[in-house]
């Protein structure tokens, strides 16, 4: 049985595709477009530290522009990924 190692943006896509009952999330399209509200950035911080290890959510900057590859930069850069 063969694996695939996906990346932490893959990850990151395939959680948000969950948490809004989605069935694609480009990774290039603002959260506010792919219809994230509040609630969901607070699944999605639960489910980025299991991901990414432990971070500050006040040095995160999500705003109406942020997009998945935005957001997967800014964690990358504040913490060491969990999964390689």
């Amino acid at each position: 049985m063969e694996t695939t190692e996906r990346t932490t943006l893959e990850l990151l896509a395939r959680e948000l595709e969950k948490i809004t009952d989605s069935e694609r999330c480009p990774v290039d399209v603002s959260l506010t477009e792919l219809g994230v509200d509040s609630i969901n950035i607070i699944e999605m911080i639960v489910f980025c530290e299991s991901l990414y290890g432990a971070f500050d959510p006040e040095k995160i900057e999500i705003n109406n522009f942020t997009t998945l590859e935005g957001l997967d930069r800014q964690l990358t850069a504040l913490t060491v990924p969990v999964v390689a």
